[in-house]
């Protein structure tokens, strides 16, 4: 296996592994919120599942950035303002519209309201999609500069970017 491969196969292992946890939180919330924890209490927000939905994933939406910002693509620069954050919200907003549409289909047009339903579109095939489109939006618009190898000190700025060995003409090119 080549290395740009297994570096990527690294990376996607990484991003899932953050995403396991974050989905494990917005599950958990979404659940509690719509459909209540037996025994404890009733869902207060049953009526209105993809507010819920929303609530819940952007608790998740701020573990997710942590992860991947300190794991999954820590090898990585964040690019913009507050190491991505705001493109990385962005992202998550805009890719909120992939799950909350199934929810939506299966509240709305097939008229399924159960614990089931709710999670198999919205949490399921929802969030196997919208995981997919921010794994790729993540990569390109957030992380997507790989760190800088920082230059030695004795390292000349002509050096800079070069692997090869210098010629005198080189150096004539330098000298005042």
């Amino acid at each position: 296996m080549n290395r740009g491969l297994r570096r990527l196969s690294a990376e996607v292992a990484r991003f899932s592994a953050v995403n396991v946890v974050a989905t494990a939180v917005s599950v958990f919330l979404f659940n509690a919120i719509v459909h209540g924890l037996k025994g404890w209490f009733e869902g207060p927000l049953n009526d209105h599942p993809i507010t819920a939905y929303l609530l819940a994933n952007s608790v998740g939406m701020f573990v997710s950035y942590f992860g991947s910002r300190h794991y999954a693509f820590r090898h990585r620069h964040a690019s913009g303002p507050g190491g991505g954050m705001p493109r990385y919200v962005a992202i998550n907003l805009a890719s909120f519209v992939i799950p909350v549409t199934c929810l939506w289909v299966t509240r709305h047009l097939l008229h399924w309201d159960s614990i089931y339903a709710d999670n198999v579109s919205g949490n399921v095939i929802g969030a196997l999609l919208g995981n997919a489109f921010r794994f790729w939006a993540f990569r390109r618009f957030v992380f997507n500069t790989p760190r800088v190898v920082p230059r030695s000190f004795w390292q000349s700025p002509i050096d800079q970017g070069r692997h090869e060995e210098l010629t005198p003409e080189d150096l004539s090119e330098v000298d005042p």
